[in-house]
């Protein structure tokens, strides 16, 4: 008898109770959407790391005797190391103008515990003495190559033919980027490539000598352990960089990736279960009231308090497997369609969608344990009801005017269905608290994922528009002459302007705290590279002491004032201490900047230069860029208007995955409308109806809840204006890693939007509201006995 009761009252509120499934099931969604992908990207990863020997170090120096790789492979700690010869080069794509480069690296004999071992995909690999190149599987694809054809690259300034033998994958650049500050990986203009150790050597004049290590641990040893020797060690040779696995750039992308997704995929859905629990027990809450003169019977009847609570329970069990499962099969599909993405970026040979049966049992048992949790707080009230006591209807309270009434000329603005409506604000404050907390919810989820691509905009679109002013960007090979280059570009064809940039590899240490950052030399009142500081103000480069990005202070935990030790291989002396002048924020990367002469100084080089900004005229770009397409001296050309063009690109193939957070959204937000107007209708069936036989049509009696909900939807949408901030702030200090940083920001038009969905939210319900006013049946409600 107590399941059919069960299926008669979901059937009778079957619409709150969906859509309470479907908080449930979006919660589910994310969870086992995100956690599923994650755990395809893990699984590829750790296999294909253990597979190819990913390595436990990385060292880069100018240059090393290859024999020398046999002396460090005795060392302490040591288990395995593997000398090569990597340099970027330029490819002349046939029918392209666009800046290409390889990062070509050696290969010896492959042997089983080479590190950073490359997967053949398609082909065969190089053989020495062929000039063969084989090439990054993304590279081959994007640019449409083929095995056997020749490809121009230059190397010292000449023009070099190499042959296609295939493609492959290294464990190494699974997340290729040249460098921290691109926005993402872009196969068409960056790649790996591998050649013969032999072929290699004499193509760049490196005869037995090597300028990358790579090195394994053995079991139990840290790279801590071992860093303070090996530095000594390299010292001699011009060391670059020495860092763990754990900093190098394409595992620290994947690393950080991974640990957003274990961060959403634990927060989001507490979020929506949260407000399903919150729901669930309002409405168990409820209906136990409104069934007192029932649930008297059946104890009377001889039913037991426990059975009849365990038969409430099991409303919230049914809502909240059905949740789980619905949840759980529209994340699976979605987990798919994320990996099919991460395809697109993460070079993962075995990176595949796998469905999960122990993510989806989870998702299931956590749907049943929150709803089973919030059933219980709602149904418990059963275990104090006595059945005499049960069988009357709860005494009415009643309560003294408002405070509304007492406001002298307010109270006599409302029509009486307004004043109506401001009474039973007053009067029923749990429900109008739930309505508030409902409407609240639903505006600031909608505003905070609207404003996810504002947010993504400022960290990028501010990189290239307010900070960076240039047309054109150039990078060389080596330092270069400032004065003479300044002088030969100024006279091109459309420049207006030329600004000398430096750009030096330094390592900065404070107390037991280390980083490895470029120091960027910024010319005294530079026009072309503006550096904001929290206030969104232009900030001067003090001609003295350094300016820190947020992440470097944060890594190094030191404040303004506090001196730094930095070294650079640059330099001639070993150590220098330079005083900490301001902290500044960065969104891209993460640098120190200086006065470019107090630079240039300390480091006792002489006046050069590494890289520099032009300002030109749009229409003389190609000539320019094409004039230095061939130089063995400029190693990067950069154009801002192409990096723009990228980044849009880029928002316009993630946008699929913004329109499904905000669909999300809305979703929710009228779930959670919908089900507290449910509610309260269904709580106030009595008194509507007796308005109704008063003599009100159901209009007039319609226009009350509406007013009431207006009024709660107003000032739920205005107290969401600071929660959403809130929000985002939480979403960015969570997206945020040390490569980069979101800007917690909330914009205006997600402001708009947001009220726009949450009013329409509103409308629908009311429809609903209006359309069960209407049918209701004026004797069946009424015919309770007093």
């Amino acid at each position: 008898m107590l399941w059919r009761k069960m299926f008669r009252d979901l059937l009778e509120n079957r619409m709150a109770y969906l859509a309470c499934t479907i908080v449930i099931a979006i919660g589910l969604m994310v969870y086992t959407s995100m956690s599923m992908a994650k755990a395809n990207l893990f699984m590829a990863k750790d296999q294909f790391y253990h597979t190819y020997h990913f390595a436990d170090a990385f060292a880069k120096m100018k240059a090393i005797p290859a024999t020398k790789t046999t002396s460090l492979g005795k060392l302490d700690g040591v288990a395995t190391v593997t000398g090569r010869l990597v340099e970027d080069v330029r490819v002349l794509m046939p029918g392209s103008t666009e800046n290409v480069t390889l990062r070509m690296t050696s290969l010896f004999n492959t042997k089983d515990n080479e590190l950073n071992r490359v997967k053949l995909i398609r082909g065969t690999f190089p053989e020495k003495g062929k000039r063969e190149i084989l090439l990054a599987d993304k590279f081959y694809t994007a640019n449409h190559l083929q095995i056997g054809q020749k490809l121009q690259v230059l190397i010292d300034g000449k023009q070099v033919e190499l042959t296609i033998s295939g493609s492959g994958q290294s464990p190494e650049y699974v997340y290729a980027m040249k460098e921290a500050q691109n926005i993402t990986p872009d196969p068409l203009k960056f790649e790996l490539a591998y050649l013969p150790y032999e072929d290699m050597e004499k193509l760049f004049d490196q005869r037995g000598l090597v300028n990358d290590l790579s090195f394994s641990l053995k079991p139990g040893v840290k790279f801590e352990d071992v860093e303070h020797e090996w530095r000594a060690e390299l010292a001699p040779y011009e060391l670059e960089s020495l860092y763990a696995s754990k900093d190098q750039l394409s595992n620290r992308m994947l690393t950080e990736k991974l640990n957003q997704l274990d961060k959403m995929s634990r927060s989001l859905p507490l979020l929506f279960l949260s407000i399903a629990a919150i729901i669930q027990y309002i409405m168990l809450k409820r209906l136990v009231e409104s069934q007192r003169g029932l649930i008297g019977t059946l104890k009377a009847f001889g039913y037991g308090k426990w059975e009849i609570v365990a038969h409430y329970l099991s409303y919230g069990l049914i809502i909240g497997v059905l949740g789980g499962i619905l949840g759980g099969l529209l994340g699976t599909a979605l987990s798919m369609y994320i990996t099919t993405i991460y395809q697109q970026f993460y070079s993962l040979p075995d990176l595949r969608a796998h469905f999960s049966l122990n993510y989806f049992l989870l998702g299931m048992f956590m749907a049943a344990l929150f709803s089973l949790a919030a059933s219980l707080q709602g149904a418990r009230g059963v275990l104090k009801l006595q059945p005499a006591e049960a069988m009357r209807p709860s005494v009415p309270v009643f309560l003294k005017k408002n405070r509304f009434e007492n406001i002298p000329g307010l109270w006599m603005m409302f029509t009486m269905q307004g004043r109506m409506a401001l009474r039973n604000l007053g009067r029923s404050k749990a429900r109008s608290f739930f309505t508030f907390i409902g409407i609240l919810f639903t505006f600031s989820m909608m505003a905070s994922f609207f404003s996810l691509s504002k947010m993504a905009d400022i960290m990028i679109m501010d990189q290239f528009t307010k900070e960076q002013g240039q047309d054109m960007k150039l990078s060389f090979s080596k330092p270069l002459p400032l004065d003479e280059i300044v002088a030969e570009l100024q006279h091109g064809r459309g420049v207006r302007q030329v600004q000398p940039m430096v750009e030096v590899p330094t390592t900065l240490r404070f107390l037991n705290h280390k980083k490895d950052v470029a120091a960027i030399g910024v010319a005294k009142d530079s026009t072309l590279y503006h550096i904001y500081d929290q206030d969104d103000q232009v900030v001067e480069v003090p001609k003295s002491g350094m300016m820190l990005s947020t992440q470097v202070a944060d890594t190094l935990h030191v404040q303004v004032g506090d001196v730094v030790q930095m070294e650079s291989i640059w330099t001639k002396d070993t150590k220098m201490n330079v005083r900490i002048e301001k902290i500044v924020p960065q969104y891209i990367g993460a640098n120190v900047y200086m006065n470019q002469d107090a630079l240039l100084n300390m480091l006792k080089q002489g006046r050069m230069v590494t890289s520099v900004l032009i300002a030109m005229d749009k229409k003389d770009i190609p000539e320019l860029k094409e004039q230095y397409r061939t130089s063995k001296f400029v190693s990067d050309v950069e154009i801002r208007e192409d990096m723009i063009n990228q980044y849009k690109q880029l928002m316009g193939a993630s946008s699929s995955s913004l329109w499904i957070m905000a669909v999300m959204a809305v979703i929710t937000g009228f779930a959670i409308v919908y089900n507290s107007s449910m509610i309260s209708l269904s709580e106030r069936k009595r008194e509507l109806a007796s308005l109704r036989v008063l003599g009100l049509t159901s209009s007039e009696v319609v226009e009350i809840i509406s007013i009431e909900q207006w009024m709660l939807g107003l000032a739920g949408m205005i107290a969401g204006i600071p929660l959403s901030i809130a929000m985002n702030q939480g979403i960015a200090k969570s997206m945020s890693s040390d490569l980069f940083t979101m800007t917690a920001v909330t914009s205006p038009d997600a402001i708009v939007q947001a009220f726009v969905g949450t009013m329409l939210a509103i409308w629908i319900s009311q429809l609903g509201i209006s359309r069960k006013v209407k049918r209701l049946d004026l004797v069946e409600v009424l015919k309770e006995r007093d």
